[in-house]
């Protein structure tokens, strides 16, 4: 049996062995030139990494994020040095849905003779058992050592499409502080898109990373610059407004964790806040593949 970890977010597919790409494919009846992230799977050839899919509210509707699965299991089976295996996948879902659609999302992913074919190994595996865990709060699992001393904890998770929220007290979930805010980076990237194309410049979600890295290869570096700055700026500080607004002292404990955390770990630790953390975007599927037990 591989136990294994996936964080299914809108953004971006992560796994426990450290796999990550972009939630989205193009697909076609005939093979891609390249068989990199190259997936076959029931008559279709996928892309994977290529025009992330819309956001979707409920996973279970669509084959997506079933797919999006696929490639991270052929990468724990290769690992493993194993083509034909019982699978026991632990995921997650946001806080705000977790309660009405757990049951749901376990039994979108049990399934029997799932065969396909990725970068040019064929595999076949069962989906034996799935359990889905509340994300943020995963994260912190793996971590539970070096934060034991914080008797309070607020762990704030940002994410693509979503910024969860909850406190923690002695690592027992206080429940009346979950909360899922429609504040992901998605906006911050929109809105450094919106302001660059005013200038004529155009660039992928990949570059306006690199651009807030400050890994900047374009002639007008200089505007480059200024927007991403006055973006993010107004970004972080919005954020930080929001969970205010919720109630939240940000001047006690607080851990952020996931993609948008990682990438604006520099904005997270200034004045005003007590950032005792800030987890990788591995840190929930991380967590997930560690409470399987």
């Amino acid at each position: 049996m591989i136990k294994l970890g996936i964080d299914n977010g809108n953004y971006n597919t992560k796994s426990s062995e450290g796999m990550l790409y972009a939630s989205g494919f193009a697909v076609s009846d005939r093979e891609f030139i390249t068989p990199e992230l190259q997936l076959y799977y029931e008559g279709n050839y996928y892309a994977i990494g290529e025009r992330r899919l819309r956001f979707q509210q409920d996973k279970t509707r669509e084959q997506d994020t079933f797919i999006l699965t696929l490639p991270a299991i052929a990468e724990a089976m290769k690992r493993s040095g194993v083509a034909n295996a019982d699978i026991m996948l632990g995921v997650g879902l946001p806080i705000d849905s977790y309660g009405t659609q757990k049951e749901a999302f376990r039994q979108y992913f049990l399934r029997e003779n799932v065969s396909f074919v990725f970068e040019g190994a064929a595999y076949r595996c069962r989906i034996a058992d799935c359990k889905v865990f509340a994300q943020g709060h995963a994260a912190l699992c793996r971590y539970y050592p070096r934060l034991q001393e914080y008797r309070s904890i607020t762990l704030v998770d940002i994410g693509g499409y979503t910024v969860d929220v909850l406190t923690v007290h002695n690592f027992r979930l206080d429940r009346a502080s979950c909360a899922s805010l429609r504040m992901g980076t998605i906006i911050l990237y929109s809105r450094i898109q919106d302001a660059l194309q005013k200038s004529g410049i155009l660039l992928s979600d990949v570059l306006i990373t690199d651009a807030i890295r400050g890994k900047i290869q374009h002639t007008d570096r200089r505007k480059i610059e200024e927007a991403v700055e006055q973006e993010v700026s107004a970004y972080c500080k919005e954020l930080l407004n929001a969970l205010r607004e919720r109630g939240l002292d940000l001047r006690l404990p607080t851990v952020f964790v996931g993609g948008g955390a990682e990438l604006l770990e520099s904005r997270l630790c200034g004045d005003g806040l007590n950032t005792v953390a800030v987890l990788n975007r591995f840190a929930n599927a991380d967590g997930y593949k560690l409470l399987l037990g």
